[in-house]
């Protein structure tokens, strides 16, 4: 990871309409999350991207992860190391709170944001 990964701040999370959260669970590197809104989210190595895993393990452009409402799936662009879901090797895979990911040597975790 590199400066440009910026985590999210508990101000901006009040204001946006966050779905999901994706945080870094690597006990080697600072911890990070990101707010998954409706949209997509792209994940890769290079600073144009949304998540940026900074590792030669990950491609420049890896995955994406699409979040329409309730429906959330992460998608393989064609990377050299593929993405895993909860163990397995997948091109594509609707994700569920709790499901961890492991892009490259980095480890991720997704969760459903709680709305009260």
């Amino acid at each position: 990871m590199n400066n440009d990964t910026i985590p999210f701040e508990d101000s901006i999370f009040i204001n946006q309409e966050a779905k999901y959260i994706l945080s870094l669970l690597n006990e080697d590197t600072k911890s990070s999350s990101w707010l998954l809104t409706n949209g997509i989210h792209k994940i890769g190595r290079l600073e144009t991207k949304e998540i940026i895993l900074d590792d030669i393990t990950v491609s420049r452009n890896h995955a994406f992860i699409s979040v329409d409402d309730e429906i959330v799936t992460i998608t393989d662009e064609k990377s050299t190391n593929g993405i895993f879901v909860n163990g397995e090797l997948t091109e594509e895979s609707v994700l569920k709170s709790g499901f961890r990911i492991q892009i490259g040597k980095f480890n991720l975790i997704i969760t459903k944001v709680d709305k009260k």
